[in-house]
């Protein structure tokens, strides 16, 4: 799996996205241990996943292309046209590959072939966007946005990615300093409800797919 090591001083815009961006990856790489050839099938459990990864990744393009990039476009002008527009591009095409993916999967038994040929090709389509995003278009973000700016696109996003979802899913596997990231901010009850209702809820899920060990999201 890869993991992306986020440094503490990277403006906080940037680094939410990268965590996002380990996330994304993290689901593709437990999916495709799922769906190895050999390994016993699990239909049921590869499609509660695919849902809940599928519906995080559908609503952060959804903000990206509604609010985000079309601000940092705005704002940057043609400098940026070019990045914006090969972007849009690439969420059209893996939002192809993850109809494709989630068809196969909807009627997938215990032949795993055809799932496994669409998640190949969602998860090249995945990492070639991932890799052009983070090498030419996250790099703008702290000259484009503000912390405030951020604030305001966390507030967006929870409308329809509320925090009980988001956040146990974001944080699952994830390094340290990126729990600390986004949990050292919360006031105390909250934090207590994230380790002991919305974690558990999440990780029922992931061990269905029987591919991880436990999360370290509650270190």
């Amino acid at each position: 799996m890869s993991t992306i090591q986020i440094p503490t001083d990277l403006h906080p815009g940037w680094r939410a996205q990268l965590a996002i961006h380990r996330a994304v990856r993290r689901d593709a790489a437990r999916l495709t241990a799922a769906l190895a050839e050999g390994r016993p099938a699990r239909p049921a459990a590869v499609r509660a996943y695919w849902a809940a990864a599928a519906e995080q990744l559908h609503e952060h393009h959804v903000l990206e292309d509604r609010v985000v990039w079309p601000l940092l476009g705005e704002r940057l002008g043609a400098r940026v046209d070019e990045l914006l527009d090969r972007n849009a591009g690439e969420h059209v095409a893996m939002a192809a590959a993850m109809e494709n993916f989630g068809t196969v999967v909807a009627s997938m038994t215990t032949d795993t072939r055809a799932a496994r040929r669409a998640l190949a090709d969602l998860r090249g389509a995945i990492e070639t966007h991932l890799a052009h995003e983070e090498a030419d278009v996250l790099p703008f973000i702290p000259e484009a946005f503000t912390v405030e700016d951020v604030v305001a696109f966390s507030a967006e996003a929870a409308k329809t990615s509320p925090p009980q979802v988001f956040l146990p899913w974001l944080l699952d596997d994830a390094p340290d300093e990126d729990v600390a990231f986004f949990t050292a901010p919360m006031p105390d009850p909250v934090r207590t409800t994230l380790q002991s209702s919305w974690i558990p809820k999440w990780q029922v899920i992931v061990d269905a797919l029987g591919v991880t060990e436990t999360s370290n999201a509650t270190r």
